[in-house]
């Protein structure tokens, strides 16, 4: 389990093989519209690890609305779950695209925090920005927490 950083400081998220590009595909794709999806990965000491950020699906996302669907969430987990195999690979968050730049909005924190409760691990939220950047955020037990991010790759068993 990833709890706060080192002596309590920032939790580190790290963005790890190929989830940035998987975002930024799917923002590209997207055009003007938001899109988004849940962030699959692992915990390790102070640390979210995001291996994977997959795509659901929401109908009724607009140019600054997407929301994640329950049902939909399931079954894409399970699908790409099945699909990767790795043994430590789960739902650490969500993410989605911000068609014009601006970070994360307040409803998008609310949802982060309001589902953070519901897991003993801190969650991520990514929202990818069409400048390349990316505003990286997290919530544990229902309270944002501050994040560090960085490009040191991390490796777990079965990575090479």
């Amino acid at each position: 389990m990833a709890d706060r950083g080192a002596a309590g400081g920032p939790l580190r998220v790290a963005i790890t093989g190929p989830a940035l590009s998987e975002m930024r595909d799917q923002d590209r794709a997207a055009n003007d519209t938001e899109i988004g999806g849940l962030l699959l990965g692992w915990w390790a000491p102070g640390t979210i690890i995001v291996r994977h950020a997959i795509v659901v699906r929401d109908p009724r996302s607009t140019g600054t609305s997407w929301t994640r669907r329950p049902r939909q969430s399931r079954r894409a987990l399970a699908d790409a779950l099945a699909i990767f195999e790795h043994p430590l690979l789960g739902y650490v968050g969500d993410w989605h695209c911000h068609p014009q730049v601006c970070a994360a909005s307040d409803r998008d924190l609310a949802s982060l925090q309001r589902t953070s409760r519901q897991y003993r691990s801190p969650l991520a939220l990514i929202v990818s920005l069409p400048d390349g950047t990316c505003d990286t955020r997290a919530a544990q037990d229902g309270m944002l927490v501050p994040v560090t991010t960085d490009d040191r790759p991390v490796l777990a068993a079965g990575d090479a």
